[in-house]
C-alpha cells in the first residue's frame, strides 16, 4: 500500500491532480457555452486559481523524481487552492450577504499589463457576468459555495499530502539533525 507521504513521489498522483483540474475547466465551459452562464471576475480568478492547480501538477508530473520541482509542485498546489479557496469565499459571501444590491466587483478581470488573458483568451477569461447574480443552484448551493468547498478540499487535501511528504523525509532520514557532538 502506497503511503500519502510518497504521492508526490509519483506521476499517477499529479496526473489525477491534473485531471481533476480538467473536469473543472470543463465543466467552466460546459456551464459558459452550453448553459449560458456567463463567468463574472471572481469567477475568471477562481478559473485562474484551477489553473495554477492544473500547472502545479504538471510541474510535479514532470519533476516526481526530482526533490526541488516536487516541492515547487506542492508549494504552487497549496498556493492556488488557498488563493482559490479565498476567492471562492467571498464570491460566496457577496452573494448571500443581506445587503447583496451593494455588492459589486470589478468590470474587468485585473491580470498584469504584460498578460492580459482576458484579451489574449476571451472565451475563456472574459468576465460579462456580475458577481451578485445567482443564476444556478444545486442542493440550494451556487456556484460560489461549490467552489469554495471544492478548494477548500483541495487545500485539504494539500496540506496532508505535504506534511504526510515532509514527515516521510526524516523518518527515512531517522529524524532531524539540528547539531552534532
Amino acid at each position: 500500500m502506497l503511503s500519502i507521504g510518497q504521492w508526490p513521489t509519483k506521476p499517477f498522483a499529479w496526473l489525477l491532480l491534473f485531471l481533476g483540474c480538467a473536469v473543472l475547466l470543463g465543466a467552466a465551459l460546459y456551464f459558459q457555452a452550453v448553459l449560458g452562464l456567463e463567468p463574472c471576475v471572481k469567477c475568471v480568478y477562481q478559473r485562474m486559481a484551477v489553473v495554477g492547480i492544473a500547472l502545479s501538477a504538471i510541474i510535479g508530473l514532470i519533476g516526481s523524481s526530482y526533490a526541488l520541482l516536487r516541492w515547487i509542485g506542492l508549494f504552487g498546489w497549496l498556493y492556488s487552492s488557498f488563493e482559490g479557496l479565498r476567492i471562492a469565499y467571498d464570491h460566496w459571501d457577496l452573494q448571500t450577504s443581506k445587503n447583496a444590491f451593494f455588492a459589486v466587483c470589478e468590470s474587468a478581470p485585473n491580470f498584469p499589463s504584460w498578460a492580459p488573458l482576458h484579451e489574449w483568451f476571451p472565451g475563456l477569461f472574459a468576465a460579462p457576468g456580475l458577481c451578485g447574480d445567482i443564476d444556478w443552484q444545486w442542493l440550494g448551493m451556487g456556484m460560489p459555495g461549490w467552489m469554495t468547498w471544492i478548494f477548500g478540499g483541495l487545500l485539504l487535501l494539500g496540506v496532508i499530502v505535504t506534511l504526510a511528504h515532509f514527515i516521510g523525509l526524516f523518518k527515512k532520514r531517522k529524524g532531524l539533525v539540528l547539531y552534532h557532538k
